[in-house]
């Protein structure tokens, strides 16, 4: 087959971490596809636009995905790039795929504060900004006495809301995002998954493009990862089995135990209520080629030991 001359259009948000995350999988496109040009279409989605809503309140993380994934849909663009733990697990845009789901960075949260000595050294009492069910469930459980109150915005409103303007006593930012963001030296106190366990799919981006467009399909899929997607993907079957939501506080985490996976997969599965008080967990360790079979069984065994009623305040 002629290999086609048409540049290719990548659509993201306009925020710098969307632009910054575009112009990477732009630069990687680049380079597995000789003399391909690369263009780009930024969009201002509705979740940029409710900057003082809840995410979950305003409508899920969906917000962040339809006009990204409308621009593609309407040919406006032929690639999407998402932060994968922004794409709802409980639905598929018709008519897009997942082409590629590059390597992860960093999967971890860490905390952004002012004061020294990790979570345990936040003041008794202590305000914490974030907008994640997910993330104030698990540190409710480790420090009940903090105050957890809405922040929304991009990385750099959040770090001045913190450390300039004294708003909060604290955040969480995910390590991958701030890297990712030019902004890799506020990331120096990430937080052991033991204590908060990340979003699924956090650290991994996903490049997404209409499932009928075959030429965009073979450019992008080298960049997929085969290690990194198997993972992402049993992570998201977790919640989706749990049918989980914006307002769920759900984490899963599947990563390789040994420098490369030689060792296996460690398989994290974790569900709370909102005060964080209550928590069912499932940690199991497999082969590489059983992750789908742990992660489904991952899930059974949380909805077995009462997740669902957890996750519906019960």
């Amino acid at each position: 087959m002629r290999r086609t001359r048409r540049p290719i259009v990548i659509a993201s948000r306009r925020s710098p971490l969307a632009q910054a995350q575009a112009q990477t999988i732009g630069q990687m496109l680049a380079l597995v596809n000789a003399g391909l040009e690369v263009q780009y279409r930024w969009i201002e989605s509705e979740g940029d636009r409710l900057v003082d809503a809840s995410l979950a309140d305003a409508g899920g993380k969906g917000l962040f995905a339809r006009a990204v994934e409308q621009a593609v849909l309407n040919g406006r663009a032929d690639v999407a790039v998402h932060s994968l733990k922004d794409l709802p697990t409980d639905e598929v845009t018709k008519g897009l795929v997942i082409a590629a789901v590059p390597a992860r960075e960093d999967a971890r949260d860490c905390l952004i504060s002012r004061h020294q000595g990790g979570i345990d050294g936040l003041p008794q009492g202590g305000v914490v900004g974030t907008a994640s069910p997910r993330r104030a469930a698990q540190l409710k459980r480790v420090r009940p006495d903090l105050q957890i109150q809405l922040i929304r915005g991009n990385i750099e409103t959040r770090l001045r809301k913190v450390l300039e303007d004294g708003l909060y006593d604290a955040t969480l930012l995910a390590v991958a995002g701030l890297r990712r963001a030019g902004l890799g030296q506020h990331a120096t106190r990430a937080i052991d998954p033991s204590v908060v366990l990340p979003a699924a799919g956090q650290g991994a981006l996903a490049v997404q493009c209409r499932a009928a467009d075959h030429t965009t399909l073979t450019r992008c899929l080298p960049l997929n990862d085969a290690w990194t997607a198997a993972a992402v993907h049993g992570e998201r079957r977790i919640v989706a089995s749990l049918q989980g939501d914006c307002h769920s506080a759900i984490a899963a985490l599947v990563e390789p135990i040994g420098s490369n996976g030689d060792g296996g997969v460690r398989v994290r599965g974790k569900v709370l209520s909102q005060d964080g008080v209550t928590c069912i967990e499932n940690d199991t360790q497999v082969l590489f080629k059983q992750i789908d079979k742990a992660t489904n069984g991952a899930a059974s065994d949380l909805i077995t030991r009462g997740a669902q009623a957890v996750l519906a305040g019960r």
